[in-house]
């Protein structure tokens, strides 16, 4: 790190450490793209190849370096902004004075907290002994019937601790051997907003044709709300949100869902860039939504899209809708940042009231004032306030599209792949 920081001067160095267990097993030093004395990025490319060894390898990210050539070793009010990776340390080099200063901190937005670093030899015999010994206790548990006298119950093993006195028969050979029903299983990458992801859920299990729990389709969800904003990427230059999401798709895709459905309309800007690291398929809000717009509403030639600045700038939506020959209004800039935006940081904040619902009315009837025929609300968190009774143009819901795309998908596969089809049982 020392040296890295040397050689970048006057400009600020940057890296990622892998640890392993509470070691540092591996330094990636970065190229601050951004070549300046006080602030740094490092480039996509190098952040993508650093997280897809660390998750092939079983590692973590356990700290984020950078360099303050000409300042303290203390977090700056840029540093706190930007800190978008809360479970790794902070780890800032001074080089201010003659004598390199390294500190390492604990962060949040508005605050942070001096870790003391402890340089150490290595002792991997310790941790070998350790886990070594953690291993012949699980087995002298699970494989030494004997050692308990025959006239005692044995301790039940349990999620929440062993050797509790709670007599439990043993397990029959047969449930070792025991696999669920094999059913097809949607994977929700979620957190972006957490609101959002739990009205995609309560949308497919509102839409599943099921008459009991267990007629609904397997969901997995994986939701870390701490992917950077996907609009302020887009708009501002902000913090690229791909390792982020590839990161939360490896991590979703490991648990083997078949599919994955992403609630949030301005993540499927990055999705051709997180594809490719994933084996399973990501299904599109996008296309969902403009199918229905276009199989539902035929009549309608000119569509009011209600979406954030980010997602309109990408022009996803806008392309879609015209490969089905429909045209596409926007908000105008003032009611888009006053009213659309207001409404979704309102809705992100919790605020769920009647006030936020009439900001988006307010945006809505504008567009249908300059001749929309139908409204979409292309941003997971509009339908939460805004439905049908509230405006009067036909309103298509992108995340009710696509858990309609996600219900049907898993349906299709649980007939052809496995033979049984979704049905309800008599």
């Amino acid at each position: 790190m020392l040296a890295h920081a040397q050689r970048e001067r006057p400009n600020e160095s940057c890296g990622l450490i892998a640890f392993q267990y509470d070691r540092a097993v591996k330094l990636y030093p970065g190229t601050n793209i951004l070549a300046s004395p006080t602030r740094y990025r490092m480039a996509d490319r190098e952040v993508l190849g650093a997280v897809d060894e660390i998750d092939r390898k079983g590692w973590w990210l356990g700290a984020i370096y950078h360099s303050h050539p000409t300042s303290p070793a203390v977090p700056s009010s840029t540093d706190l902004r930007e800190a978008n990776w809360p479970d790794a340390l902070m780890i800032i080099i001074s080089l201010q004075h003659e004598q390199p200063d390294v500190r390492a901190y604990r962060t949040t937005r508005q605050s942070f907290a001096e870790i003391p670093i402890v340089i150490t030899p290595p002792r991997p015999s310790t941790l070998v002994t350790l886990a070594g010994h953690a291993r012949r206790l699980w087995e002298s548990l699970v494989t030494a019937p004997d050692a308990i006298p025959t006239n005692q119950p044995r301790p039940a093993i349990t999620a929440g601790g062993a050797g509790r006195g709670v007599a439990e028969p043993a397990a029959p050979e047969s449930m070792l051997e025991w696999e669920p029903e094999r059913r097809a299983t949607i994977g929700i990458l979620g957190g972006m907003g957490p609101l959002a992801t739990v009205d995609l859920y309560g949308k497919i299990v509102a839409l599943t044709p099921a008459g009991r729990d267990q007629e609904h389709i397997p969901v997995i969800v994986y939701a870390d709300p701490r992917v950077p904003d996907r609009g302020t990427a887009l708009l501002h230059g902000g913090e690229d949100p791909t390792p982020w999401l590839v990161h939360g798709a490896r991590q979703l895709a490991a648990l083997e869902p078949d599919f994955i459905v992403i609630p949030c309309n301005t993540a499927h800007a990055f999705l051709d860039r997180v594809q490719p690291h994933i084996d399973r398929p990501i299904l599109s809000m996008i296309d969902a939504a403009a199918d229905a717009i276009a199989t539902n509403h035929p009549e309608v030639r000119v569509v009011g899209l209600l979406a954030t600045s980010g997602t309109i700038s990408t022009e996803i939506y806008q392309r879609a809708l015209a490969q089905r020959g429909i045209d596409t209004l926007t908000p105008g800039e003032e009611t888009q940042q006053r009213h659309v935006m207001a409404a979704i940081h309102g809705v992100k904040a919790g605020d769920t009231s009647r006030a936020t619902t009439n900001l988006l009315v307010e945006a809505a009837n504008e567009l249908a004032q300059r001749g929309a025929g139908a409204l979409l609300a292309a941003c997971t968190e509009i339908p939460i306030v805004l439905q049908q009774r509230h405006v009067q143009l036909p309103l298509v819901d992108a995340t009710d599209e696509l858990a309609r795309l996600a219900i049907t998908t898993a349906q299709q596969l649980d007939q052809s792949r496995y033979g049984q089809p979704h049905r309800k049982r008599a």
